[in-house]
């Protein structure tokens, strides 16, 4: 599906504030809400929008730390999720990716403390497809995924001012 202006305009209201209301972001783009609504439903229908989720402030939950763990696995193919059966199951798991370079995959985490931390690294210890990890405590965010926002920039793509 290609995407024009008004579904950039659209998707870059939605990834500032999914709950604004589709009148608000319909007259700052320019088009009618009903337009806008059918654009909306077009991009979910698609595939594009997938889901509305809350941005959560993790540390005001009691998960203080946000740890990165790479992993070498034993054996396996990228894309093969039973190499990882345990981990996924594992609550604390926020994102894992299969990779390029020296490591296999790098996982995303969010725990309490140190010692949540040590008792995951125990648990991936024992995991039987796992061979090595190293561990990452990340100290600051200057960005999150969830601060990611291209569409800003699409749009001036599209209208020929980059």
């Amino acid at each position: 599906m290609k995407l024009d202006e008004i579904d950039l305009s659209l998707l870059d209201q939605l990834r500032v504030n999914a709950k604004r209301p589709i009148k608000a972001i319909a007259k700052e783009i320019g088009v009618h809400h009903n337009t806008l609504l059918q654009r909306l439903k077009r991009l979910e229908r698609h595939g594009i929008i997938r889901k509305y989720v809350a941005s959560v402030d993790f540390q005001k939950t009691g998960l203080d730390l946000h740890v990165v763990i790479l992993m070498k696995v034993i054996s396996g193919r990228p894309g093969d999720t039973s190499q990882f059966k345990e981990i996924l199951k594992m609550s604390e798991l926020e994102a894992l990716y299969a990779t390029t370079g020296s490591w296999d995959a790098v996982s995303l985490w969010r725990v309490r403390n140190r010692e949540h931390l040590n008792d995951i690294i125990r648990r991936m210890n024992g995991c039987k497809t796992i061979s090595d990890t190293h561990t990452q405590v990340v100290l600051y965010p200057y960005k999150d995924s969830e601060d990611f926002n291209p569409f800003k920039n699409e749009k001036q793509v599209l209208n020929g001012k980059k």
